[in-house]
């Protein structure tokens, strides 16, 4: 599956736990092993960039410059204390903790991607 697609779907279940004053701030970033080759549009490159794809060894330095990049940017946090205790409690109550249940959820995602095929961009990575 397109990761930038699957993470496109993991926001969007974390977001529907959140309030929307949140859901644009959200950053998805992929990051692969030294084995892959990128074949991506520079963009996704871009520390500009909301989508980002990076190698694992780049992963920390890419979140640090990102960080860094927003606080010139921004006169004041993105969230209060408050705000991060809210999300944080809301993403903890929609975690699924019954085994059973995660289970099941598990099994539902494996179908629906088998189903889909290979929903890949073959521009975009490769292995």
């Amino acid at each position: 599956m397109n990761p930038f697609a699957q993470n496109y779907g993991h926001i969007k279940a974390l977001t529907a736990s959140i309030d929307k004053k949140y859901h644009d701030l959200f950053i998805s970033m992929v990051s692969f092993t030294k084995r892959c080759t990128f074949k991506v549009d520079l963009e996704y490159r871009k520390i500009t960039s909301n989508e980002i794809i990076v190698y694992d060894i780049e992963l920390s330095e890419f979140i640090h410059r990102k960080v860094s990049v927003l606080k010139i940017h921004l006169k004041e946090p993105l969230l209060t204390e408050g705000d991060i205790s809210g999300i944080y409690n809301a993403f903890t109550e929609a975690n699924i903790t019954d085994p059973k249940v995660r289970e099941q959820h598990k099994r539902a995602l494996k179908t629906d991607t088998s189903n889909e095929k290979t929903n890949s961009d073959p521009t975009l990575y490769h292995l």
